[in-house]
């Protein structure tokens, strides 16, 4: 990440008053533990799928699309 970014944030977050400070700390913390532990079965994805193209030659004619 942009250290200058990292820094600009921080300056923002320091700005804030201790109140606005601790509702983002907590908002922060509910967003982690409510996606700690949560398990996603990836099986209902699961399949075959049929490409016309060859996925590689199909991958280097969009990368030539780039340049």
């Amino acid at each position: 990440m942009n250290i200058q970014l990292v820094e600009s944030i921080k300056q923002l977050i320091l700005s804030l008053s201790e109140e606005e400070q601790s509702w983002l700390k907590t908002q922060l913390v509910q967003d982690k533990s409510q996606t700690v532990g949560r398990v996603v079965d990836l099986n209902s994805f699961g399949g075959i799928l049929q490409l016309p193209d060859d996925p590689l030659e199909f991958q280097r004619q969009i990368r030539d699309e780039w340049t």
